[in-house]
């Protein structure tokens, strides 16, 4: 006999329950990348256009692709991969970026900027959420260019390393423009558009740790999915990474920094390209 939910409404099973929400979660995820596109895109215009823009739009922007990644984790792999995949990018994020503010030695020298909300340890608690975004998408990309769950040992870290340079792309991108705009602040501004060279090391390591633990924790337990999985929504991930380049482009264009426009086409850019090329 079947199980009747409560709250659901009499003569509602389990199964027809979630025969309702499967579809409901797909277009939810399928709204929060459009909501995504949306801000990075208003971003990227500003300049050309002279939109002002909102206080909190970048802390929002953040949470609908942070959201995203979320919820595409939790039926692609299921709720045990999401939740030792998102644990432990917060928790490995959170204890980097408290030992990087307080001395230095992780990023180099920085701070944050209060704009960015809630603090824990000097760290905005949406910097170790964002973690969790950034590494499931670049996860993403590097399954799809190299295969996914790899069998031996050798082949999981060699995985894990190429998925912390996919990581590590986006920030390579993205934090020179985001420093300008003093969300968070270098102490000692370093060579490459006032980011220190020293940042990009520790971006490399936090996201190697963070996949080699979620590969660890992970290595018995295949990823269970909670429903089919279409080929267009398996490449959403690589899709919000390819179009993050582009808004990269766009906005660098826009600004006449055509340098960082060019190194944003050859590194997320070029990763977003051939990950596709794959589908």
């Amino acid at each position: 006999m079947s199980k009747v939910l409560p709250g659901v409404g009499a003569g509602y099973t389990r199964d027809e329950h979630m025969r309702w929400l499967k579809p409901l979660w797909q277009i939810g995820i399928y709204a929060l990348l459009g909501l995504y596109f949306l801000s990075i895109f208003f971003f990227a215009l500003k300049p050309l256009l002279g939109w002002p823009i909102p206080r909190l739009l970048g802390p929002i922007s953040t949470l609908f692709v942070w959201a995203f990644a979320l919820g595409h984790a939790l039926w692609t792999l299921g709720w045990r991969h999401t939740l030792a995949f998102s644990g432990i990018a917060f928790l490995v994020g959170l204890t980097f970026e408290a030992i990087g503010v307080a001395t230095g030695w992780v990023y180099g020298g920085y701070h944050y900027s209060p704009r960015l909300g809630l603090m824990l340890f000097n760290v905005p608690v949406l910097i170790p959420l964002s973690w969790f975004m950034v590494i499931y998408l670049a996860h993403a990309v590097t399954e799809r260019l190299i295969g996914d769950r790899p069998r031996t040992v050798g082949r999981a870290v060699l995985a894990c390393l190429v998925g912390a340079v996919v990581a590590t792309s986006w920030d390579v991108v993205a934090d020179p423009q985001m420093a300008r705009t003093g969300l968070w602040v270098w102490e000692q501004p370093g060579a490459f558009f006032g980011v220190p060279a020293h940042n990009f090391a520790g971006w490399l390591i936090t996201s190697l740790v963070v996949l080699l633990a979620y590969r660890a924790v992970t290595w018995r337990w295949p990823p269970q999915a909670w429903g089919e999985i279409s080929p267009l929504f398996a490449l959403l991930p690589i899709i919000a990474y390819g179009a993050l380049a582009l808004s990269f482009i766009v906005g660098y264009s826009a600004q006449n920094e055509e340098a960082l426009a060019v190194i944003t086409f050859f590194t997320m850019g070029s990763l977003a390209l051939a990950a596709l090329a794959r589908a």
